[in-house]
């Protein structure tokens, strides 16, 4: 399994570190879960579902559904602020309860060894989602794709042919 997802919205995108990216919708889907009942985003049921297979396997990224209407942008931007500043509010979080989290059916999120994980970088991540979204995240030097998510913060990876 590798440790980098893509994640794209439209025409753009970037890698993320799978760690990072599990922990944020873990996070959103807390959040989202409840919303879902509700018959004016009843949209959001589908879109955790789909949440939840990236958060779990790393082998699939995350791609944000270019045909949401501005209202359902909204509402995910939203959805990734609070669970921005949710995370905020903690320093790190142990890889054991990291480790608890059944997001899957029978699958948890990983640490990947590390006996925790700072939050700060998990937070830049999903600051780097709401920026694609919103049309604000700088263009990654050429030659090159952000990395969000990692534990020394963003940085670039190399890439081979356009993306």
């Amino acid at each position: 399994m590798t440790s980098k997802q893509y994640v794209e919205y439209r025409d753009r995108g970037f890698w993320a570190y799978d760690v990072a990216l599990g922990i944020l919708l873990k996070h959103v889907i807390d959040i989202a879960e409840p919303l879902a009942a509700n018959p004016n985003t009843q949209w959001l049921a589908s879109a955790v579902s789909d949440w939840r297979v990236p958060a779990a396997i790393s082998d699939y990224g995350l791609e944000i559904n270019k045909n949401w209407s501005a209202t359902q942008l909204d509402v995910f931007v939203n959805l990734f602020d609070r669970a921005c500043r949710s995370l905020n509010q903690r320093d790190a979080i142990d890889a054991e309860e990291i480790e608890s989290w059944m997001i899957l059916e029978d699958l948890h999120l990983s640490s990947r060894g590390a006996p925790k994980i700072f939050t700060a970088p998990v937070v830049e991540l999903g600051r780097a989602i709401i920026a694609l979204v919103e049309g604000t995240l700088p263009a990654a030097p050429s030659g090159t794709a952000w990395f969000y998510g990692v534990p020394q913060g963003r940085t670039t990876i190399g890439m081979i042919g356009d993306f």
